[in-house]
């Protein structure tokens, strides 16, 4: 008899806790019941997670679980950053007292760390970038188009790659409602959320591309989607900004129309170990702030060494933003900017999943108020100084 998704989940959680600690690293996992288990992380991907639990596998889908565990699954997929090369340091790089070489920085030179997935564009097949598609280096970043279809950023300091070399990630979401979400909400998500109705449309194709470039500049592409759903992408980068917009087209007949957002994911800036707290934190960390305008105009700072919840109950940023400028320790010289070209009938927001600080794993979303096309006039633009 075939198991139900839904009842292997609950078995999973009623299960009796039988586990040998030993060695072996064990988690934590809350589903939205409020029921946790420990088990051993195993992998994860878009939609489910891998645990290992009383001599077996399960996979769970990550909407089943709580906020915090479904980030958790994320940090443990995240790949691990690459060991560096001990290099003598020359006076003026030498790290401040207190915070070690490489805390926060990689080699430019090393391989660029680069998210998974199924590759649905041709790729370089060599040298540094072989796993992307197309790729612009300049003083202050680089710029690639992975092949799995998502943009990777990379921000730069000198010789160094900041954020401990992880990109940042823009990508689309896109998805439909087969029912109206409980809360009325065109929120497009990046994984399926069938509590809310939600179901993703994922990226099967991509019709024509252009031929691998390692001098990415203006690009225009069109994703192919499940149900028959086309996507167009225009897309262009430059040595100061990146600028993205895009388009669903369904075809006659579709049974539910396709919903889209634009998503920018900023990696975890920093390794935070077992037992680390302020004292290690604060000196690698510094000054490094989010400066935002709300939606209504206010001009708020939120430090990277403040806990989230605790910045969204005296601050207004999470009801929306104009626009987000990063600086700071974390970001060496570099400043960062997130704004769209224009917020008519459109919203920016700035949100995590997690409770804890430094300032970790957050994203902006960037929509049109009902779910639709993001033109050319409305497009989202990243300027690094």
């Amino acid at each position: 008899m075939k198991t139900s998704p839904r009842l292997l989940f609950l078995l999973i959680f009623a299960l009796p806790l039988s586990l040998s600690f030993g060695q072996v690293q064990i988690h934590e996992w809350t589903n939205k019941a409020g029921r946790t288990i420990k088990a051993k992380f195993l992998r994860s991907d878009a939609e489910t997670v891998t645990i290992f639990l009383n001599g077996r596998n399960f996979v769970l889908k990550l909407a089943d679980l709580s906020e915090e565990s479904q980030a958790q699954a994320r940090k443990l997929s995240a790949p691990s950053v690459p060991p560096l090369v001990p290099v003598a340091p020359a006076p003026e790089t030498s790290p401040p007292a207190g915070q070690s070489s490489g805390s926060s920085t990689t080699k430019t030179s090393s391989k660029p760390i680069g998210q998974g997935g199924k590759t649905v564009l041709p790729v370089l097949g060599s040298g540094k970038w072989a796993q992307f598609h197309s790729v612009l280096e300049t003083s202050t970043h680089d710029v690639a188009l992975h092949g799995n279809g998502t943009f990777h950023l990379y921000l730069k300091d000198g010789s160094e790659n900041l954020l401990n070399g992880r990109p940042i990630i823009l990508q689309f979401n896109h998805g439909y409602y087969s029912k109206p979400h409980p809360k009325g909400s065109t929120y497009a998500y990046h994984v399926t959320r069938s509590d809310y109705h939600y179901y993703y449309r994922k990226v099967t194709g991509f019709e024509n591309p252009p031929e691998p470039s390692e001098k990415l500049g203006r690009m225009k592409l069109v994703a192919k989607l499940e149900d028959g759903v086309s996507m167009e992408i225009g897309f262009e980068a430059s040595s100061r900004r990146i600028a993205i917009w895009g388009k669903a087209e369904d075809p006659s007949g579709v049974e539910h129309p396709t919903i889209i957002a634009l998503r920018l994911a900023v990696p975890d800036s920093i390794e935070v170990k077992d037992g680390d707290g302020l004292a290690q934190w604060e000196s690698i960390v510094d000054d490094t702030a989010l400066d935002v305008v709300s939606s209504s105009g206010s001009k708020e700072r939120i430090p990277y060494l403040e806990k989230w919840i605790d910045a969204k109950k005296k601050l207004s940023f999470s009801k929306g933003i104009q626009s987000a400028l990063t600086t700071g320790k974390l970001l060496g010289r570099r400043k960062l900017t997130v704004a769209p070209k224009s917020l008519r009938d459109s919203a920016l927001h700035v949100g995590s999943y997690s409770g804890v600080f430094p300032f970790q794993h957050y994203r902006y979303y960037y929509q049109d108020r009902e779910g639709g096309e993001i033109d050319k006039n409305r497009r989202l633009e990243i300027e690094i100084k």
